[in-house]
């Protein structure tokens, strides 16, 4: 089953936290869900660039979303934006791109190579 779809894509979670490893090329979103019991740890492997935009103390997930290379203009729009930021990256091989829209707090871009979810248990 598809990480997304298992998890609604990500509806009313709450990201908790982002740690980045730039020699490892991976991005950690850190999440849990409203009932405080699902926790998850959203690993991208394969990372080579991560935009995020208005990181709060609270930040809801509205929406996340796969952009496969050329597939949209949603695609070629965050590519667009992951260009103006890292622009020693535009000469890299294409990659696809999560987008992680808000209902509040930060809104991400993450090109990455593969994806998975880790379940994790309140420490």
């Amino acid at each position: 089953m598809d990480i997304l779809e298992k998890y609604e894509s990500f509806h009313d979670w709450y990201l908790l936290g982002v740690a980045v490893d730039m020699d490892k090329q991976v991005v950690d979103l850190q999440l849990i869900f409203d009932n405080k019991i699902d926790r998850v740890r959203l690993r991208f492997k394969g990372a080579t660039r991560c935009l995020v935009d208005d990181f709060l103390i609270q930040n809801i997930i509205y929406s996340m979303e796969v952009l496969s290379v050329h597939e949209s203009d949603a695609y070629k729009q965050a590519l667009s934006r992951l260009d103006r930021s890292y622009p020693w990256g535009k000469d890299q091989p294409l990659k696809k791109i999560a987008s992680i829209q808000a209902t509040l707090g930060a809104e991400l871009l993450v090109e990455f190579e593969s994806m998975e979810a880790v379940p994790e248990t309140e420490s």
